[in-house]
Parts: structure tokens; C-alpha cells; sequence
């Protein structure tokens, strides 16, 4: 994770792997299964989307974390799926006629062509932040659906709020370690784009404010990897693994065994 602040652990000691499940509050089923997860310590953290949450989910996560204080949770901030938590006409250069988000394409499109407002962009990760403060939830982290506080103005601006709300860390792009192909190649694609919408906003050459850091693991993020990937086969001590419990983001089960 990218730290704005303490360098002490983030994580608690866990047995053997590193899990840290992202996309709580896609659908209620996983979001049961996840409080489950918590509950037994066999993830690290998690992050929520507060533009898609139910209220229940919400109230259960809350009650579950009052006895998890080494918890790490985030808000996985949410621009290009569903429902914002602001007023589209607030924020109309992030959604279409509809009052939804665009798609992951047009929104990246729509970025590099200058056409989104970035006091936007902020007022909308702020609205979706202060939803989940406001039900008593502590967040530490922040990262993205679809990784879009990879690209550039999302990032800086993900820093800031970060050090307004004295968020403690980022996930950083620069600590990903990938190991199959299909993983290499989508980290890959992610990284042009990055510097290019680095070099749209500033005019100059570099990467995002998100990909300048390293961490103290490396984050793998197994949506990424192929069918074939074995968990078994990296070094767990090293690493922390991105994980979509009970969604079928993850063609790679390997991680299954650790979360029984």
C-alpha cells in the first residue's frame, strides 16, 4: 500500500497467506461471505463500494469489525459502474443521460480528451468516502474498481483525499507483482495508459502519483492471472494477494484452500 504516513505494519500476522478481498458490497451473497472471512481472520482487509453497498451489508460489517481493530479497510472507490453518491448533475461529466457511470472505455476516453472535471471527480470519491464515515466505519485505505486511481488526474487526486481525511494508505501500482502472461500483459496495458494520462493532464513524461511507491509486500491481483496460476508456487511471505471472494472475477481458485 502506498503510505502517506506511518511506515509500521498494516497488516496482522496471519497463518500463511496474505488475502486482502475487494468489491464488498457488489451483491449481498458475497457480501455474506466475506463477513465470514473477516470473522474467521482469514483476510487482511477489505474494500467497500459505496455507491453499490445495501444497508444491511453496511450494518453487518460494522458490528463484525468492532472486534477487528487490526483490520485494514478501504473504500474501493467506484467511477465507472452503477450509481454515484452525488447528484449527476454535480458531477455530469462523469455519467451519461441516464445518471450512470460510463463504462471503463468512455471513461478513459473522456479522460484523455480533457472532458472530465476534476473537482468532480473529487467531490464524487469524497461523497463516496463520507457515505461510509458517516456509518461509523473507520477507513484506512484506499483503491479502485477497475483500477482507475491508476490513471492520472484519479491519482493525485486519490492522494489528496487521502492526506485530507488522514487516510493512512494507497494501493500502489508500482508494488504489483504479476506471474502469468495474461497478468503481465493487463499490467502492462494499465502502465501505457497510465503514463499517457499522466502526460495528458501535466504535458510532461512520468507516471502517476499511485505508481511511485513500493511497499513493504507485493500485491498480486488474481483476476488477472490465468487458470493455471498456483498460488502455491510464489514466495507468501512477500506477498498479498487481491482477491473477489464468491464473484467470478477470479478464474483463478488457487487461493480457495486458504479461505475454508
Amino acid at each position: 500500500m502506498f503510505s502517506t504516513g506511518s511506515n509500521s505494519k498494516i497488516y496482522p500476522q496471519l497463518s500463511k497467506m496474505k488475502l486482502y478481498s475487494d468489491d464488498f458490497g457488489y451483491n449481498k451473497q458475497a457480501d455474506a461471505g466475506i463477513i465470514k472471512l473477516i470473522r474467521r481472520g482469514r483476510i487482511f482487509g477489505a474494500s467497500v463500494l459505496a455507491t453499490m453497498v445495501s444497508a444491511s451489508s453496511l450494518r453487518r460489517l460494522l458490528y463484525t469489525l468492532e472486534q477487528k481493530n487490526n483490520f485494514i479497510l478501504g473504500l474501493h472507490i467506484n467511477l465507472i459502474e452503477g450509481y454515484p453518491t452525488q447528484h449527476f448533475l454535480k458531477i455530469s461529466t462523469l455519467v451519461d443521460r441516464d445518471g450512470r457511470f460510463f463504462s471503463l472505455i468512455f471513461f478513459l476516453a473522456n479522460l484523455f480528451l480533457g472532458r472530465i472535471n476534476k473537482n468532480q471527480i473529487k467531490s464524487e470519491i469524497e461523497g463516496q468516502l463520507s457515505k461510509l464515515l458517516k456509518k461509523g466505519l473507520i477507513v484506512k485505505m484506499l483503491d479502485s474498481h477497475q483500477h482507475t486511481h491508476a490513471f492520472s488526474p484519479v491519482a493525485e487526486i486519490t492522494v489528496d483525499i487521502a492526506r485530507k481525511y488522514n487516510i493512512s494508505y494507497i494501493r500502489s501500482f508500482g508494488s504489483i507483482k504479476n506471474y502469468s502472461f495474461k497478468a503481465k500483459l493487463t499490467y502492462a496495458v494499465i502502465r501505457v495508459l497510465a503514463f499517457l494520462s499522466y502526460l495528458a493532464v501535466y504535458r510532461k513524461f512520468g507516471l502517476p502519483a499511485t505508481w511511485r511507491s513500493k511497499q513493504e509486500f507485493d500485491w498480486t491481483v488474481m483476476s488477472w492471472e490465468s487458470n493455471t496460476f498456483d498460488i502455491d508456487s510464489v514466495n507468501k511471505n512477500r506477498s498479498a494477494f487481491v482477491i473477489h471472494p464468491y464473484l467470478p472475477y477470479d478464474t483463478n481458485r488457487s487461493y480457495r484452500s486458504f479461505i475454508k
